[in-house]
């Protein structure tokens, strides 16, 4: 009797240990507001289009990356911003420890460049 009381007690402990494992690291994230996700959480750019400046910016609702991409010879910023981000905004999750969102949207077009931003989106407040 006393050695299953022992059993079920560490097998709490146990679970108590893995749910606060589980749970820190995601909570952790959601109140860092100064994180950006990284340049790759923008979509694929078209062949033959490049960034050519990244810049940060913050605000009361955290930061973002702002992404200047030029378009290939030929291809206006317009159709360099509906080639990568055809509804104008994309948002995806990171993973299952990962509670935001990386979300990219259109910020202005130019001749032959388009401004992208990407941030982190959370669904838990």
């Amino acid at each position: 009797m006393t050695r299953a009381r022992t059993v079920v007690r560490g097998v709490a402990a146990l679970a108590v240990v893995a749910a606060v494992g589980l749970v820190l690291p995601p909570l952790a994230l959601a109140l860092d507001e100064s994180a950006m996700p990284p340049a790759s959480a923008l979509p694929a750019l078209p062949d033959g289009a490049r960034v050519t400046a990244e810049d940060m910016g913050c605000a009361s609702g955290g930061c973002w990356l702002e992404l200047t991409a030029q378009g290939p010879a030929g291809m206006s910023g317009e159709e360099l911003a509906a080639e990568t981000l055809p509804d104008g905004r994309e948002c995806t999750f990171r993973g299952l420890l990962d509670l935001r969102r990386a979300c990219a949207g259109v910020i202005d077009v130019e001749a032959g460049a388009a401004r992208f931003f990407v941030q982190y989106e959370r669904w838990v407040h």
